[in-house]
Formats: structure tokens, C-alpha cells, sequence
């Protein structure tokens, strides 16, 4: 991948941590947002001139300013890209944008078609999921393996491609930034994933772990490709909303077959 692309994916990714920190903590741990803000204007500073300009102009339009190109169509707007830019895309050392939105586009493979039909039953951020995503009352000693085991999960129940990448890519993100919000939950995620679109896996665990004063019982695990990503802080919201209710939390948190935790899961967001 061409390593300016590279870049603009990275500052891509920190302003949608920082805008996902400010939807699920508000104002609060200004520390936090300036150590993600240092690093958007570290790797901003080392753009090229010309790409930088680009950058000022189509980052104030799009909060997913780098799109990829799947079957030399641009992702975020649907247009299909000129025979003669798709190649500029896939050979050129530029930064090569979309004729039609102005996005900078990356190649990329395409993404594989869900395990089932039940996606499209469904409403609400039980479109994201499956009763086959769902895991009550993990055993585990750690966040981190509870991460590796929903991850691990995600990809052997076909949603998401390359367990070591996903798993990866979700430590590598809970490093950055805890993804826990208090009251017992956490968002872990990985962006850029190789997955059959926006993919919601939800584990439980009892009694929890102890990390920063909270007791971490809740796991909402999620495989972001790119193009979904804004849709993805809106499926964070509505969870943090459903779920700031304890006896809310209960309700997920007293299941102990995935079918009864689906029946909570299909009545959010409807």
C-alpha cells in the first residue's frame, strides 16, 4: 500500500477514536484526546504538501476521508472509478482520489457474503450480528483473553477473515485507548478488517475483570472495514444508551444460552 495512504488511514483511525471517546465519555479525560490529537498532527506533519492540501479540504467534508476501491467502485459514494484512475489506484505511488466524492481511494479486495440470511430480518444493531455471535459467561483471567476468545470466534463462525489479523488489530487498538466506559462494559474493535461488513460479536463474563476501579462483565466486540466506520459510532451509541441502564445490563448478564441473549439484542435500536 502506498505508505502516504498508509498514513492517512492511521490519522484516518485516531479521529474516529477521538470522535468515539467524546461519544461514549463525553468531555472528560482531556489527556487522552490530546495525546490522539499529538498524534493526528505527527503524521499529518510528514505529508507532502500536495497531499496535505487534499487532506485540509476533503477531512472537513468526510469523517472517512480514504475509501477503498472493491470492483472498481469507489465504496463511500458507489461511483464507479475510470478504467484509466482504478489503475493509477492499484499501481501508481500517488495518492490517487475519487473522480466523483474527492475521497482518496486504496485498493482492496472486497468483502465475502455473511454466513446466512438472517442479516437482513433484522433492525436496530441486530443487523451487525447473529445468535451465532453471541458468548454468555466466557471463562477467562484477563480483558486481553477475552478478546482473543471472541475474536477467535468471529472468524471460525465465518464472519471475519484472518483470526491472527482480527486479533491483532483488536489488542492493538485496546492499547491506544481502554475501550471500557464504566459500569462493567467495553467496545473493543478493529478497523481496516477483512470482514463481511460491520460485525457485532457480544460476550459476557461473570464475575468479571478487574481493571481501573471497574469490573469489566460486558464485551461488545466489533470487526470495522473502513467504509462502515461511521456507522459503527452510531452502533456504539445506541449500546452505551441501552446498556447505561443496570437493569439492562442484568437482563444480558443473567443469560446463560446465546439464543436468550439474542432476544435482548434483536429489541435494540428497532
Amino acid at each position: 500500500m502506498n505508505k502516504y495512504i498508509n498514513q492517512l488511514l492511521q490519522m484516518q483511525d485516531l479521529e474516529t477514536a477521538l470522535r468515539e471517546h467524546k461519544t461514549l465519555k463525553g468531555d472528560t479525560e482531556e489527556a487522552t484526546c490530546a495525546e490522539l490529537r499529538k498524534n493526528i498532527a505527527g503524521l499529518k506533519k510528514i505529508l507532502p504538501p500536495e497531499v496535505n492540501v487534499i487532506y485540509e479540504r476533503i477531512s472537513k467534508r468526510y469523517p472517512i476521508y480514504v475509501s477503498p476501491m472493491v470492483n472498481s467502485a469507489c465504496t463511500s459514494c458507489f461511483m464507479k472509478i475510470p478504467v484509466g484512475v482504478a489503475n493509477s489506484v492499484l499501481s501508481t505511488s500517488n495518492c490517487i482520489s475519487c473522480p466523483s466524492c474527492g475521497r482518496f481511494l486504496f485498493f482492496d479486495e472486497g468483502h465475502f457474503k455473511r454466513p446466512g440470511d438472517e442479516f437482513h430480518q433484522y433492525k436496530g444493531v441486530a443487523r451487525f450480528s447473529s445468535q451465532d455471535l453471541m458468548m454468555p459467561h466466557l471463562k477467562a483471567k484477563s480483558k486481553e483473553e477475552v478478546i482473543e476468545k471472541i475474536g477467535l470466534h468471529c472468524c471460525e463462525t465465518g464472519f471475519v477473515e484472518n483470526h491472527g489479523t482480527f486479533i491483532k488489530g483488536l489488542l492493538k487498538r485496546e492499547a491506544l485507548i481502554t475501550t471500557a466506559v464504566g459500569s462493567g462494559i467495553a467496545f473493543p474493535h478493529a478497523r481496516a478488517i477483512r470482514a463481511c461488513g460491520l460485525t457485532l460479536a457480544v460476550g459476557t463474563v461473570k464475575p468479571g475483570i478487574k481493571e481501573n476501579g471497574d469490573n469489566l462483565s460486558i464485551f461488545f466486540v466489533s470487526a470495522v472495514p473502513t467504509q462502515t466506520s461511521i456507522f459503527y459510532i452510531e452502533l456504539i451509541s445506541k449500546l452505551a444508551n441501552y446498556f447505561s441502564k443496570a437493569e439492562n445490563r442484568k437482563k444480558i448478564l443473567d443469560c446463560t444460552k446465546p439464543e436468550e441473549m439474542w432476544k435482548i439484542m434483536v429489541q435494540i435500536g428497532k
